[in-house]
């Protein structure tokens, strides 16, 4: 197993993506700590998987250390944190012409994603550095390597968080410490997906297949799947990946995705 005896938190654990990743973790065998925003979020991943979880709301400075804090006392250290915090696509507009977006709701994922994945890895950097190990996991997307309209939001906000994890990884590898970002193509059966393409149909006049269709080849010919996410985000926080600092690594089945 890819991470046995690792001790392994994730934030927005409650859906799609969070979910999967945690599953994975544990099937590699890592010990995970799960939290959500509310109970119903995280509570049933937490039962299937026999973990902990706890109510963290991981906007909230205070909230995310005291967990954080709590988590490297129990435990012989943390070994890894992976944050999949996003805003419902009806809360930020998407596929909202950027002629029109309300600016507070331009701004919303640009606040809420990196603001929350700098809290997260920082409170977990405070107990890595000194251990001299650990691993750091953002998630992005595709979008940011590929020429999306109406989008300009979560654009805006994963190309900060993909510069924000190559300034942390400049900060925190000397002491031994990764931090890499995933950068993932669109899952169909996320929620943010489902609803980003109907919000896209609209937008564009179009009907949901016409609207959900890449504008970038995939090599692949197929949709990429949650479990792939969740693989690679299990490999990249793996000791295989030891050499992998600073990255942005593309799980995208086969899109053509720029740098």
């Amino acid at each position: 197993m890819l991470l046995e005896n690792k001790n392994a938190l994730i934030f927005a654990a409650g859906g799609a993506i969070g979910s999967a990743v945690a599953q994975r973790l544990a099937a590699e065998g890592a010990r995970v700590f799960l939290s959500g925003r509310s109970e119903a979020s995280a509570e049933g991943i937490a039962r299937e998987l026999d973990a902990p979880w706890e109510r963290v709301d991981a906007t909230n400075d205070a909230a995310v250390t005291a967990w954080v804090d709590r988590i490297a006392r129990q435990v012989d250290g943390i070994d890894i944190v992976f944050n999949a915090i996003g805003p419902r696509p009806m809360d930020a507009d998407y596929a909202t012409p950027s002629t029109t977006i309300p600016y507070d709701r331009f701004l919303l994922p640009l606040t809420l994603i990196p603001g929350s994945q700098f809290l997260t890895a920082r409170a977990a950097a405070r107990h890595m550095v000194p251990r001299g190990r650990g691993a750091i996991v953002f998630l992005s997307a595709s979008l940011t390597g590929q020429f999306i309209p109406f989008m300009s939001g979560i654009t805006a906000a994963c190309g900060a968080v993909e510069a924000l994890a190559r300034t942390l990884a400049t900060e925190f590898g000397p002491a031994g410490v990764r931090v890499n970002c995933v950068r993932a193509g669109g899952m169909p059966e996320t929620r943010t997906i489902a609803e980003t393409t109907a919000n896209m149909a609209r937008t564009m006049g179009a009907n949901a297949d016409e609207a959900g269709r890449p504008t970038a080849a995939n090599v692949l010919r197929r949709p990429l799947r949650v479990e792939e996410t969740a693989a690679t985000v299990a490999w990249v926080a793996s000791d295989l990946a030891s050499g992998v600092a600073g990255q942005v690594v593309n799980v995208c089945a086969g899109a053509i995705v720029s740098r």
